[in-house]
């Protein structure tokens, strides 16, 4: 029986290797594998980024140059924008409107000093640039109603500021219309 009880103490501690080797395999080496897979998964993603960072770090002077080369642009477009040119077209505009409603303008007046800082200050593409304008005119009563109807229409317009007719007692010099608002500068297509 020695033979025996030797015989299976073999099959036991056969059994017993087995099963330390499952258990180790279960519970160091599987998660250590995996702890290796998803370490070696962040090296190759965090490699990638660093590649993809090095191309977008190559390509900066680049994106610097047209960046700066851009904003030049702009500030000259800007620049001209708002020109005397500008305002006298602004101004035709406003004797095309009359002229339309038979309304004669008597006096078109801009304060100096907007026009000064307009002169000043490079306009900000973002911002838009408004002039307080005063046209004085002379017509009907009508037709000044009509005249102001067609401002409100016109695209530069932008807002009221006041509206006074002034009249004499003598009933023959014609009434004077002052007609105070805010008007857009810049280029001025459109519908009038």
């Amino acid at each position: 029986m020695p033979g025996v009880d030797l015989k299976s103490r073999l099959i036991g501690y056969t059994f017993f290797a087995v099963a330390m080797l499952i258990l180790w395999t279960f519970l160091i080496f599987v998660p250590q594998h995996t702890l290796y897979l998803e370490t070696s998964l962040k090296i190759i993603q965090a490699e990638y980024n660093l590649a993809d960072f090095e191309k977008t770090v190559l390509l900066l002077p680049s994106y610097i140059k047209t960046h700066e080369y851009l904003t030049k642009k702009i500030e000259s477009l800007n620049s001209s924008l708002y020109t005397k040119e500008n305002i006298l077209n602004l101004f035709e505009q406003f004797y095309s409107i009359a002229g339309k409603n038979k309304m004669k303008i008597v006096e078109i007046t801009p304060p100096v000093e907007e026009l000064l800082r307009i002169n000043r200050i490079n306009p900000d593409s973002a911002k838009l640039m408004i002039l307080n304008v005063s046209i004085k005119a002379i017509g009907s009563y009508r037709n000044f109603g009509n005249f102001v109807s067609s401002m409100e229409e016109a695209l530069f317009f932008r807002g009221s500021n006041y509206c006074s007719i002034i009249s004499t007692l003598n009933r023959k010099s014609p009434v004077l219309y002052d007609f105070g608002f805010r008007s857009l500068l810049g280029s001025l297509k459109g519908k009038t």
